[in-house]
């Protein structure tokens, strides 16, 4: 069978011109394919999962100088400097640029599900989300911290929104986001019940932080007012600061503390961070007393007091980058500082030094943790988010145990000194009553003779005359009176007078014997004695045992001389004492017996009957 070349030919422009079609048409279909499929993985929603990160799946751009729009970002060009992030969250650190997202999702879970688009990090300040609607067009949603915090779709410490993505349906995103804060990108997409139970246990982590925070500056406010020590006012200053610092950091000040201010929620973070700097080596230069367990380092914790002083007014004046950086800087020297300190102080025997070790190695690594990853140099994640949170809660703890155990330790000291002191009192007390009653004595005595004198008599007096009132007993008294008394002073002179009334009152004091009696000299030659509860013959029989002692003495008057008799003349007198009586009466018979005696020639006792 043969064909015709015509035939041939034509048979065969036939077939090339099918196959053509068809690869025409095979090329057609695959670029539609690729055209509506992108070229990063796209998140797929599920309904049998509930969260889901970016990682592999979220690219960005670095805008240097801001100046991109949206229509630039589309351009071809542009899309091929996207870069892929293959971890979930994207740490920049302190970055002037503007940052451009790029993401898309793809709706396959059940209508009924509700998902929401996170923002993970509640300090950018501006998030421009550009979405494309089921009908291809583009629309615009504004979040940030720079906006007044009611204006939020949702009212939450982070940014949140609503994706609205009908059933198998493709959405492209792009996100513009800019900050003067550090460049932390955190995305989450999560169904709404998945985001109200993540939040709430969110929200009970860093309810017990603020109230254990709170509960620690109540006490030590307390302690303050009882014992006024200056470093409670510093510590719970340094509390209330860094929990202000860790609620700005959260979002939480800015939400329930100043939520129409959005410059002011930037300015606290800085402001609040410095503060605490000021507050916390403050209290370390009183509580370690640097300035005698570490000289140098006191110094330069001044300057880091200083230098955070500086970083307050910055902050104040709307310095705001200045600021941040600079308070970022220093909360890592300050914890590497305080804790140099704190060994060193404890080294040379700052036995309250070591809570300060194991508190500022705690929170020092959560402070490095949040730094570092602020910078960028660390993946910001849940662990690295609250390190300083959960470091400054230990740290507060255990300084307030610090506090106390200085406190424990002063008062047991101050217990001892007081006790010593007590001691020391007691011992000068028991001396001043001793020299007291030595003087007492002095004034109550007669210098020559020893024996009380007339003030002391005449107080004993009045109360044996009330007491033997009450007891209708009788009262006597003896007055005593030296013979010649004069002649003798006269003749053989003073110091021989004095020995004879000295002699006299030894004779005078070895015949009164009972304790009630009391025997005194009321002038110069002049001896009397007391005689509670004693009758007449009582007293006339003592008195007797008197003259004849003295007159038995022999008182020499030098030690070659002889011997001189000295002889008394007493009188005695007795009353019961009444109220129609008084001493008076009492001294007055007396002296008229006395004077009987004299007149009797002498060295004689005469006595009477009432």
């Amino acid at each position: 069978m043969s064909f015709s070349m015509p035939l041939v030919l034509l048979t065969l422009c036939s077939l090339c011109m099918r196959g053509s079609f068809v690869i025409f048409l095979w090329v057609f279909l695959f670029a539609q394919i690729v055209k509506s499929e992108p070229l990063i993985p796209s998140i797929v929603l599920s309904t049998d999962k509930t969260s889901y990160s970016f990682a592999g799946k979220l690219t960005y751009l670095k805008d240097a100088n801001s100046s991109l729009s949206f229509l630039d970002v589309q351009q071809q060009k542009v899309q091929e400097s996207f870069k892929l992030i293959e971890q979930n969250n994207l740490s920049l650190g302190y970055i002037r640029p503007t940052i451009w997202l790029k993401f898309s999702v793809l709706n396959n879970a059940s209508p009924e599900k509700n998902w929401l688009l996170l923002f993970d990090y509640p300090l950018l300040d501006e998030i421009e989300i550009f979405s494309k609607n089921s009908s291809g067009h583009w629309q615009q949603e504004l979040l940030g911290d720079s906006l007044p915090f009611q204006q939020r779709p949702f009212v939450h410490r982070i940014f949140v929104t609503e994706l609205n993505i009908e059933q198998h349906q493709y959405q492209e995103f792009y996100v513009r986001v800019k900050t003067s804060s550090s460049m932390q990108i955190r995305l989450l997409i999560t169904s709404t019940e998945a985001f109200f139970a993540r939040e709430l246990s969110n929200e009970m982590f860093y309810g017990v932080i603020y109230g254990i925070m709170l509960l620690m500056a109540v006490y030590n406010l307390f302690l303050y007012l009882a014992v006024r020590d200056k470093s409670y006012l510093v510590y719970i200053f340094s509390v209330l600061s860094g929990s202000l610092f860790i609620m700005a950091l959260n979002g939480h000040a800015y939400q329930y503390l100043w939520p129409e201010s959005p410059n002011f929620a930037n300015t606290a973070i800085p402001l609040s961070s410095s503060l605490w700097i000021v507050f916390t080596s403050t209290f370390t230069q009183i509580f370690l007393e640097t300035k005698r367990f570490a000289p140098r380092l006191y110094y330069a914790i001044n300057a880091l007091i200083f230098c955070a002083t500086c970083s307050v007014l910055f902050s104040m004046l709307g310095e705001y980058q200045l600021a941040i950086k600079l308070a970022t800087g220093l909360a890592l020297v300050n914890n590497i500082l305080i804790l140099v300190t704190s060994i060193i102080c404890w080294l040379n025997g700052n036995r309250f030094a070591r809570f300060f070790v194991a508190a500022w190695s705690v929170y020092g690594l959560g402070v490095a943790l949040l730094v570092l990853s602020r910078y960028g140099w660390l993946a910001d994640n849940f662990v690295t988010h609250n390190s300083a949170a959960l470091g400054l809660l230990v740290e507060i703890i255990m300084l307030s145990l610090a506090l106390s155990d200085k406190y424990r330790v002063l008062t047991a000291e101050l217990a001892s000194y007081a006790q010593e002191l007590e001691s020391k009192v007691a011992l000068r007390t028991e001396e001043l009553e001793a020299s007291n009653q030595q003087l007492k004595d002095l004034s109550l005595s007669d210098p020559l003779t020893g024996l009380p004198n007339r003030r002391h008599f005449d107080q004993q007096l009045k109360l044996e005359w009330l007491q033997l009132l009450r007891e209708t007993k009788p009262l006597s008294i003896l007055v005593c009176d030296v013979d010649q008394f004069k002649h003798i002073n006269d003749h053989y002179g003073h110091q021989y007078g004095d020995k004879c009334l000295q002699t006299i009152a030894e004779i005078i004091m070895q015949v009164v014997l009972r304790p009630r009696d009391i025997p005194a000299r009321i002038g110069g030659d002049e001896f009397i004695v007391l005689l509670p509860d004693t009758d007449t013959q009582g007293a006339e029989l003592l008195a007797r045992k008197i003259s004849a002692g003295v007159a038995q003495a022999a008182i020499q008057q030098a030690p070659d001389a002889q011997f001189d008799i000295v002889t008394l003349s007493i009188g005695v007198a007795t009353l019961i004492p009444d109220i129609n009586k008084n001493v008076n009466e009492l001294f007055a018979l007396a002296d008229r017996h006395l004077y009987q005696a004299k007149e009797s020639g002498r060295n004689g006792v005469v006595a009477s009957i009432d």
